[in-house]
């Protein structure tokens, strides 16, 4: 997915690294830490359906090419579903963009119907994508990400999980810019 779209190069991984220090900061056990992890991973795979057309696109997308997109998280479910040792991760894979107040995809959960694994990438994916430059938009400030995550925690995003954020936001500025340092 990397090779395929280079604006997103690292996504996955920062993904993946966040969301284990949130679960962290929750007081989840290691082997959910572990699967947390993975997910994060795997989260974004379902676009490597996605034409790079799409993908790539440097100005706003048709309401046909966000529905192509919106359909990520279930071809990834379906593809991850086919690997019988990472079942546990499933519920991120499909669910990463759900938001708490229910008007998320793909099954317009709400609140703690929300795998817990899925509101943690949810919160990471977000920090990722709003603050990594996109073909469309430079990545956002720290402040103004926040501000974003201020206004949704409660609304698009589990309030908990929010305020793990913000419990954690040193370590996680530590873990994006050791991540950069390290070529990653």
């Amino acid at each position: 997915l990397d090779a395929k779209d280079p604006y997103t190069r690292g996504h996955s991984e920062r993904v993946a690294l966040i969301a284990r220090r949130l679960g962290k900061e929750l007081g989840l056990p290691e082997e959910d830490l572990r699967n947390i992890y993975f997910s994060g991973l795997l989260h974004d795979i379902g676009k490597i359906s996605v034409d790079d057309r799409i993908l790539c696109k440097p100005g706003h997308l048709t309401e046909e090419e966000i529905k192509k997109i919106q359909e990520h998280p279930v071809i990834g479910f379906e593809i991850v579903r086919k690997l019988n040792n990472l079942h546990q991760v499933l519920p991120g894979v499909r669910n990463h963009h759900e938001n708490y107040n229910g008007k998320g995809y793909p099954d317009g959960l709400q609140g703690e119907d929300i795998p817990l694994m899925a509101r943690i990438l949810a919160v990471a994916d977000g920090y990722d994508a709003m603050g990594s430059d996109r073909p469309y938009r430079e990545g956002m400030t720290l402040e103004t990400l926040e501000n974003i995550f201020r206004r949704g925690s409660g609304e698009q995003w589990d309030a908990k999980v929010m305020q793990a954020y913000f419990d954690t936001r040193e370590d996680i500025l530590n873990i994006c810019e050791r991540y950069t340092l390290s070529g990653g």
